[in-house]
């Protein structure tokens, strides 16, 4: 695959990294909403028309910046080998920590999210994305075929083999509330100005546990 990854097409890949690197600094606390794509594009160097190639809308950015965030989450599971319920403490971890360095994007991704009347569809990321993104891991098609909803299948399965899901739940009911506390246990702990948001996680992980 690498030796068929073009020099246009790595160059493309790298200039929504700066698009979104941009976005993510100026985001800062505050909300997502409030960042011009204008500044996007001077702390980036981009042309506004190369933007809009890319981004059509100023908010496919959030959604561009989920696709990375679950391919990296996806890399550091297999790669720690975390199965389960750890597993889904980890993807909780990393949703803090990240917090921790970009505030505003979970809130404003969560904002965003509330407006629409369906789940937009992550789009998939380019070889060119997956190479430059993740040079290490060999299995990138495995990065590429696998969405958050898929790895939280996989963590409630392994759970429900391990005989730690609690009796009262289905897997897929499991599935839903893992989504329910992906989102809204973070924005919780923003309202009730919890300190260590992993704290609220896992408050709520809890109703999963057998």
């Amino acid at each position: 695959m690498t030796a068929s990854i073009t020099l246009r097409e790595k160059k493309k890949a790298k200039t929504k990294f700066a698009l979104l690197d941009a976005a993510l600094e100026l985001i800062g606390n505050g909300s997502f909403r409030n960042v011009l794509v204008e500044d996007i594009c001077e702390r980036a160097e981009v042309s506004k028309v190369t933007f809009f190639k890319f981004f059509p809308q100023k908010e496919e950015l959030l959604i561009y910046y989920m696709s990375i965030w679950q391919a990296e989450c996806f890399v550091e599971l297999e790669t720690t080998g975390k199965r389960g319920w750890e597993a889904v403490r980890h993807i909780f971890a990393k949703v803090t920590q990240d917090g921790e360095k970009h505030p505003g994007i979970m809130l404003s991704l969560v904002s965003f999210l509330a407006e629409q009347k369906m789940h937009p569809c992550i789009p998939l990321l380019s070889d060119a994305e997956l190479f430059l993104r993740f040079f290490e891991h060999k299995e990138r098609e495995a990065i590429k075929a696998t969405d958050l909803h898929q790895i939280f299948q996989k963590c409630v399965q392994e759970a429900a083999e391990d005989g730690q899901l609690a009796l009262h739940l289905s897997e897929e009911e499991a599935v839903i509330l893992l989504f329910s506390m992906f989102y809204g246990a973070y924005l919780t702990a923003h309202l009730f100005h919890v300190s260590d948001f992993m704290v609220c996680y896992e408050l709520h992980l809890k109703s999963l546990i057998r």
